[in-house]
């Protein structure tokens, strides 16, 4: 296992470079300049010239990434060309809403998607079960901000019943509608894989023998089947919390959360460079960790794929 770990890690770092600085370029040559852009915007070309000059807008762009390169290996993520303020404090203001959100999100996810599919391959000839794995397919298909932009207008609008505060993040009840939107396509998607997990579970040779001892229905479907069919779905959920993450983006910008999401936004729709490499990195870092964690779960769950690695 520890040769697999070193393997992954190594292969992190020259990955890390590549997105960042594919996003390093596409933010740079993209159209728009962030010192136009601003509210302060310099009124003369010659100020323009001299603020390009002090933030280092006027060097190549080979140099430009070097540059952010050495300051991120010392902790600096610079400072934001339109309001001056430190990233890193921006990032450290709204990454933990982000991570509130976004971890409820998948708690959320993972639970009725695990109750759900675990029902559903108990069921699996029933016409109701039918039917709900036939909604849950359509489900998936849904934008996640449809489904946000509904929910706000029946739950959070006089056109609705008003049970939920329409925008910020304040407190418990401001969690309910985010949380949920955010987990809908997530719900959908883990639910199928449990489901066709437990049910291949289902067929086994090790079900049937501990049937033949005489184990309750029940038992065997959660201490023999659920458990096997569980080692697939932490791979996917490891490769899937960074989708969750990203999902943000929209779910923050539609019920005013002040978080990476709506920073990312904001900062790419005023071409702030700093703040979208920021929010790029830790992005970058968020997906990266989380596909050595879902290799670590399943090596924990499985361990007979870590002994496949070191052979």
């Amino acid at each position: 296992m520890g040769r697999l770990i070193a393997t992954r890690l190594g292969l992190m770092v020259p990955t890390f470079l590549v997105i960042t600085a594919l996003t390093f370029a596409m933010a740079h040559l993209a159209p728009g300049d962030p010192l136009l852009l601003s509210e302060d915007a310099p009124a003369s070309a010659d100020t323009v010239a001299q603020a390009r000059t002090r933030l280092g807008l006027d060097r190549p762009l080979l140099e430009r990434y070097v540059t952010w390169l050495g300051r991120l290996v010392r902790g600096d993520l610079g400072v934001s060309v339109v309001d001056r303020e430190p990233v890193r404090g921006k990032i450290g203001t709204a990454l933990p809403r982000t991570v509130l959100v976004s971890g409820l999100a998948l708690l959320m996810a993972c639970l009725v998607a695990v109750a759900l599919g675990v029902l559903l391959a108990a069921r699996h000839e029933a016409a109701w079960a039918r039917l709900v794995a036939a909604a849950l397919t359509l489900a998936s298909g849904v934008p996640s901000f449809w489904v946000a932009v509904m929910a706000l207008l029946l739950f959070a609008t006089p056109r609705g019943v008003e049970w939920f505060p329409l925008q910020g993040l304040e407190g418990p009840a401001h969690l309910v509608l985010p949380v949920a939107c955010l987990a809908w396509p997530t719900v959908a998607m883990l639910t199928r894989y449990v489901h066709t997990g437990v049910r291949k579970a289902l067929e086994q040779d090790f079900v049937r023998a501990a049937r033949a001892r005489g184990l309750s229905e029940r038992r065997v479907l959660y201490f023999h089947a659920l458990p096997n069919a569980l080692v697939p779905l932490v791979t996917v959920l490891g490769l899937h919390l960074p989708h969750v993450f990203a999902g943000s983006v929209v779910i923050e910008r539609v019920f005013g959360i002040q978080g990476m999401g709506l920073l990312a936004f904001e900062a790419i729709g005023t071409r702030d460079y700093p703040v979208v490499m920021g929010v790029a990195t830790v992005m970058a870092a968020v997906t990266l960790t989380s596909m050595l964690l879902a290799d670590l779960a399943s090596m924990a769950a499985d361990p007979r794929l870590a002994s496949g690695a070191r052979r």
